[in-house]
């Protein structure tokens, strides 16, 4: 059971709607293709291998490229990225290309639905990133150059190789079946490199707006995600009708293509953080499902820590690589978190989301210690830690740019 959009290059109007949810997962539940004759996007619950990862992202499953009329060609997974617009995965021929588990390697050559793009093309002018870096100066030649990219991102994880489009498929959990979409255009990743030293995913799924990107390919004015809290549990991402559009909501800056709003104020158990410079506040706010931190500025970070260890004084505190506050866990396993150290931020200075124990504090179990998720970088990221059993909705009009929270359990 299975629909298409109908494909389209350079008319972001007048598309035909869509709408289909499906699930996502907290780390890679690898594949192995020779398990069974029955492909696992068609069943309507994913018996798959879990492998650890504590890299950067949720999971999606997806289908690339068609060797039938009915089936995907490739099973695989992608990061599910926000703060991106491209969407990319490891392919032969791989110059440099990172171990991703029992995933095979994405082969254009195997697909009947592969098509290269060129630098005269337009899909290669308009696709997010630096698409031309290996193009001519010189377009109105009728040159016959790939279109190549290079993507960097915050914590050091880059992608590049060539741009095609390809058919990508996706699991709709109410039909049972997929939603497949024509035409989409990605990277082929040629060389990359992934922060994670364990075993990661094959490559990203960009969700930023923008022409060119794959909700714009979609189509959909509106699109939500649920998180698990647990690490073996599944959620969903919804599109178009299928998306859940309720709670606190925060208007996002309009001029942006990423989901961004700006930071306004702190407070720890409902009382005010004081920020030592009065500058640092507001400060813009990057939401990022592709990492699992959340990095705030050192101004930022050593306010909120300096708050939480006056509220814990009877513990011994410590730093912990990157984790600026760490705790021995036997020390806080009387302790009420929530109670007395609740972090709520403030956005346009009304908007306000509260983070609970498990979005803001990890545990490292084989030395003991539970940390606090805040890591000091030169931006502030909202990462999916924060998002955890929350449903996140996004309303992608101009006019109504926006994200809403609604508290709830993610479960599927």
């Amino acid at each position: 059971m299975s629909h298409t959009l109908k494909p389209y290059l350079s008319n972001p109007y007048n598309k035909e709607s869509i709408s289909f949810s499906t699930r996502v997962y907290n780390r890679p539940r690898y594949i192995n293709q020779h398990s069974s004759n029955k492909s696992p996007f068609y069943s309507s619950k994913l018996h798959l291998d879990v492998h650890p990862n504590p890299g950067r992202g949720i999971m999606m499953a997806v289908g690339i490229g068609r060797n039938s009329t009915s089936s995907p060609m490739l099973m695989t997974e992608l990061i599910i990225d926000t703060a991106s617009g491209f969407t990319w995965l490891q392919g032969f021929p791989c110059d440099s290309c990172y171990e991703q588990g029992n995933f095979p390697y994405y082969n254009s050559s195997a697909s009947k639905s592969f098509d290269p793009v060129y630098c005269t093309d337009e899909i290669c002018q308009i696709a997010p990133y630096e698409a031309h870096v290996g193009c001519s100066d010189d377009l109105s030649q009728p040159l016959y150059e790939r279109c190549s990219y290079n993507v960097q991102y915050y914590d050091g994880t880059n992608s590049s190789g060539v741009i095609g489009t390809e058919t990508f498929y996706f699991l709709d959990t109410s039909l049972l079946g997929n939603v497949h979409l024509e035409f989409v255009p990605f990277g082929v990743g040629t060389s990359n490199y992934f922060t994670s030293r364990k075993l990661s995913s094959p490559g990203v799924a960009g969700f930023a707006r923008g022409y060119g990107t794959l909700l714009d390919k979609l189509g959909v004015k509106k699109f939500s995600h649920c998180f698990p809290r647990e690490e073996d549990d599944t959620g969903t991402m919804s599109f178009g009708d299928e998306a859940m559009i309720k709670g606190v909501k925060l208007a996002l800056n309009g001029e942006s293509e990423r989901y961004e709003a700006p930071l306004t104020n702190l407070y720890v158990s409902g009382e005010r953080v004081v920020v030592e410079y009065d500058y640092v506040l507001p400060a813009n706010m990057v939401f990022d499902t592709g990492t699992s931190w959340t990095y705030l500025t050192a101004e930022i970070v050593d306010a909120i820590v300096g708050v939480i260890k006056n509220v814990l004084r009877k513990y011994q505190p410590r730093k912990w690589g990157d984790n600026e506050l760490c705790y021995n866990m036997t020390d806080l396993s009387y302790v009420s978190l929530d109670e007395v150290a609740k972090v709520t931020f403030e956005f346009n200075y009304a908007t306000r989301i509260d983070l609970f124990s498990y979005n803001l504090w990890l545990r490292i179990n084989e030395i003991n210690l539970i940390c606090l998720g805040f890591v000091k970088g030169e931006e502030n990221v909202f990462g999916n830690n924060l998002m955890r059993e929350m449903n996140i909705g996004y309303t992608l009009d101009k006019d109504d740019f926006a994200m809403y929270f609604n508290r709830q359990h993610c479960l599927k």
